[in-house]
């Protein structure tokens, strides 16, 4: 694992912000500074609802479809990535999704922009909150832009290197905005991921891939691993448990959040340091979900410590709800596919994880 990254990153937002002057952020909602999701507001044309948005793209997962020859599940990791930190504000109506889709000749000769797209609608079928929420805003799939780039991107197959973003915007009624802070004695649940989601994916094709399939040498020599993409594994293969895609939480997290009163954390990038977000508070997780053998393997191929891990993947824990002590069990009903993992302390913000008799402590963001 490139041990800088996240310095790296963490370097490069804070000249991003530093770059933003206040007046373009003039309408922010204070409270959603830095969270998952930001919210905005405009009373003259919005009196009763904030506008929600948020953005993102499926980092180097792209290769592993560009490698595979299967292109109709990365659209669904691109909503998803963006729906499930819109998820985090509970009742929130998607309302609006744009695409930015940047391509190499082949990607557009052989018309390969059809099965992403259609994969992006699979995701937005999967966004529409109106019937958890009982209202009439429905999912809108907006103006895209389609950008022929060859000079400027590479591929593990020459021609058909991409990449695919996307934001979405939605709605959040004033009155009903979600709970702004954690409570000593809250439960943190966790719910079930269907695997590595979009995050983490250069470390686990370089530690668990030969590479073969890699054209371009000097990336080649990057790879350390033992498997091919189509190895057994799992009951499927390498390939294929790695391309799964991303879970979409949004309407599950509607349907909790119009009858219970909780908090979301999208368990994305930085893994278990994503709950620190919500600050002043020290994060207990004591049971932790069962991660998923992809997670196991990579442990195993990697030499990773669970810090590493817990700080780089979910871990088969996609998305957490910080819920009051006594609603968890009926929360639990409606979710379906979760568990109660932890509790919250009142104390520093900070998340503790204790497994297997040992105590790994996760601090900052």
């Amino acid at each position: 694992m490139d041990a800088d990254y996240q310095k790296r990153e963490s370097k490069a937002v804070s000249a991003i912000k530093k770059a933003i002057p206040a007046s373009l952020k003039q309408d922010i909602v204070k409270g959603s500074v830095g969270s998952f999701a930001e919210l905005y507001e405009n009373n003259e044309i919005l009196p009763n609802h904030f506008i929600a948005c948020s953005i993102d793209g499926v980092g180097t997962k792209v290769i592993l479809a560009e490698a595979m020859g299967k292109f109709d599940t990365i659209g669904i990791d691109c909503v998803a990535m963006c729906a499930n930190d819109l998820a985090t504000l509970g009742k929130v109506s998607p309302f609006l999704f744009m695409d930015y889709l940047a391509c190499q000749s082949k990607i557009q000769d052989e018309a390969i922009t059809g099965p992403i797209i259609k994969g992006i609608v699979k995701g937005l079928e999967q966004c529409d909150a109106s019937s958890a929420l009982r209202n009439s805003i429905r999912m809108n799939f907006g103006k895209g832009e389609t950008a022929s780039v060859d000079e400027l991107i590479s591929s593990s197959k020459e021609g058909y290197g991409f990449d695919i973003a996307g934001c979405m915007l939605g709605f959040a009624e004033k009155a009903f905005a979600g709970r702004k802070r954690a409570f000593d004695g809250d439960k943190i649940i966790a719910l079930r991921s269907s695997g590595p989601h979009s995050n983490g994916f250069t470390d686990l094709r370089r530690f668990l891939l030969k590479g073969d399939f890699e054209s371009r040498e000097g990336f080649r020599a990057m790879y350390k691993g033992k498997f091919a993409l189509d190895d057994k594994f799992d009951g499927s293969t390498i390939g294929k448990k790695l391309l799964e895609p991303t879970k979409i939480y949004i309407q599950t997290m509607a349907k909790i959040a119009r009858n219970f009163d909780v908090i979301g954390a999208n368990n994305t990038g930085y893994g278990l340091k994503n709950l620190n977000r919500i600050s002043g508070f020290e994060f207990r997780i004591t049971s932790p979900l069962e991660p998923q053998q992809i997670f196991k393997l990579m442990q195993q191929e990697s030499g990773f410590t669970d810090e590493q891990m817990y700080s780089t993947f979910n871990m088969g824990m996609g998305f957490f709800i910080i819920a009051r002590k006594e609603e968890a069990d009926d929360i639990l009903q409606a979710a379906k596919d979760g568990a109660v993992v932890g509790e919250v302390r009142a104390g520093k913000s900070r998340t503790i994880l204790e497994k297997g008799g040992k105590r790994t402590v996760f601090e900052g963001y």
